[in-house]
């Protein structure tokens, strides 16, 4: 009968490389969301929003019927505390209105910067 080696356990090097990992990630000195409010108390405040706004109002005024995933402040709150839970402020929206077009409104763009200029 033929014997098998015995393979040693690997756990030590493993675990240094997420250690490793988790230190040196490209997150590093930047905060969670948590930090950043959008924490457990957020994320109820989302869903029973989304519940009553259940479509995208991007997509609405283009005449498209798109579920809303994605609750954003119409003016960024940069930390501030009362905009950040003013619902008033809040708006639905799909995931690729809000990565596109709200970004780049955003940025300074918009879709007038998508345009070649006028000579």
């Amino acid at each position: 009968m033929v014997s098998l080696t015995r393979l040693k356990p690997r756990l030590t090097t493993i675990g240094s490389k997420l250690a490793t990992i988790s230190t040196d990630s490209w997150r590093a000195g930047k905060e969670g969301s948590t930090a950043r409010g959008y924490g457990y108390r957020w994320q109820q405040a989302r869903e029973r929003f989304l519940r009553a706004n259940p479509l995208c109002c991007y997509c609405e005024r283009k005449g498209e019927i798109t579920r809303a995933t994605v609750v954003d402040h119409r003016v960024p709150h940069k930390g501030i505390e009362s905009l950040f839970w003013d619902e008033t402020n809040w708006q639905p929206m799909c995931k690729p209105c809000h990565d596109g077009e709200k970004a780049m409104e955003e940025r300074g763009g918009g879709i007038e910067s998508l345009q070649p200029p006028r000579l």
